[in-house]
């Protein structure tokens, strides 16, 4: 036996001795049990309390049970299916990671189901979305949710500078500005230890600002987009931000807590980015806000991370699997998933009132899915990342040229995102 094929069934036998070790929800008789796993702690979330709660009282003959696999999910999900272990009936799924999975047949072909049982609903869903749950014209999943980006405005802070919150039509120049006039020194010690923005240096940090100039990261097909004149213009008004001191560096900022909103949150960063969780985030932290919609470039464009549902090969039950998912797509489940802050819905025909009631500013996290365009996700996507998250770690900090970061990118570009590495 191969050391590479006894380390995967190894792995496989982890997983499912993790498995045998969840504690289920409690069950109810003379029901069937379909299991749903994920990365979350479904004794602590409130959206998969409440989506179970309506699947049941829609499915009196069927019962949601959540299991979990925290750290690692997606591969460990992975050798498990590969392994032929005992499969979970639906899983949960990052958009990003559906084509690795749909090009390794890790899940199923939903095209049949849709097709029968579906269609209509079809016209429902945001462009941002059909396109985000498809792999070679085929779907292979179903939403759960949608994370646009918009801005959130520390009112305290600007109260305190006496500096206006920005309108929605807004502007790069008005942004660069007002992050500017917001970037302060407050222990007198000549170094900025409030400042005027922030975003972390992962790629859904800044892959939308390359988007509104005209470039990008890469293509879903696979074409990195980083030497683009337009990608370079961006990362280089960004660069400037950083180096400035406008925005702290990633050792600044996690000082005051590993979360992105920290240190906002903390009083010490005035405008970051987020979707709808962030809205969560700092409510529960009592921090006052104000939404805007990102500041407009050559265009107005923000990013779309559809999160999902799908059922994996090997499933057993596959036609059960599918009620559950058509569950999870409706409108009574994207309603669930906007009200309990689990994402933005993915539905048009969604009920929005009594979310924007709450927050007039809310409309801004709804509109922003009109201008969506999804996050790319090429099969070989999450390693093309990975490298550029490095190349760029010293650009950001000033001691490496966008320009000398850009080649190192596209001297590997073509041999990662088409799986020559």
């Amino acid at each position: 036996m191969k050391p590479s094929f006894r380390r995967a069934l190894l792995s496989a036998a982890v997983v499912v001795v993790m498995l045998s070790m969840c504690v289920p929800m409690e069950t109810k008789s003379n029901r069937t049990k379909v299991q749903v796993i994920s990365w979350w702690d479904f004794t602590s979330s409130e959206p998969l309390k409440q989506l179970k709660a309506k699947f049941e009282e829609l499915n009196p003959d069927l019962e949601l049970e959540y299991l979990q696999v925290g750290s690692g999910y997606a591969d460990k999900m992975l050798v498990m299916i590969a392994g032929g272990a005992d499969l979970p009936d639906v899983m949960m799924l990052a958009m990003d990671k559906i084509p690795v999975y749909a090009s390794k047949g890790a899940i199923m072909n939903l095209d049949k189901y849709i097709q029968k049982d579906y269609k209509d609903e079809m016209k429902q869903l945001f462009p941002v979305v059909a396109d985000a749950l498809t792999y070679n014209g085929s779907f292979y999943a179903m939403p759960r949710d949608i994370t646009s980006k918009v801005m959130f405005f520390n009112t305290k802070l600007f109260k305190e500078a006496g500096v206006a919150i920005p309108d929605e039509d807004w502007t790069w120049a008005d942004f660069e500005a007002i992050a500017r006039k917001m970037t302060r020194d407050i222990d007198g010690d000549g170094k900025p230890d409030q400042w005027g923005f922030y975003f972390r240096k992962y790629m859904d940090g800044f892959t939308h600002w390359l988007m509104q100039n005209g470039g990008g990261l890469c293509t879903k097909e696979g074409k990195s987009l980083i030497g683009k004149p337009e990608t370079i213009e961006a990362l280089k008004f960004l660069q400037k931000l950083a180096v400035d001191g406008v925005m702290p560096t990633e050792t600044q900022a996690r000082q005051f807590g590993n979360a992105q909103t920290a240190p906002f949150i903390a009083g010490r960063v005035a405008m970051v980015e987020g979707g709808l969780s962030t809205t969560v985030d700092l409510k529960n932290a009592g921090v006052d806000y104000v939404i805007r919609p990102l500041p407009k470039g050559k265009q107005r464009v923000t990013t779309a991370f559809v999160n999902a549902w799908a059922i994996p090969s090997g499933a057993k039950r596959p036609d059960l699997s599918w009620r559950v998912l058509k569950f999870f797509a409706s409108k009574e489940a994207q309603e669930i998933a906007l009200m309990s802050g689990m994402g933005l819905p993915a539905r048009k025909d969604t009920n929005i009132s009594a979310f924007v009631k709450i927050r007039p500013d809310h409309k801004y996290l709804i509109e922003s899915l009109s201008f969506s365009k999804p996050f790319p996700s090429p099969v070989y996507g999450v390693d093309f990342f990975k490298m550029v998250e490095q190349e760029f770690d010293l650009m950001w900090l000033g001691q490496r040229s966008v320009e000398d970061a850009v080649k190192a990118v596209e001297k590997q570009a073509a041999d990662i995102l088409s799986g020559k590495f």
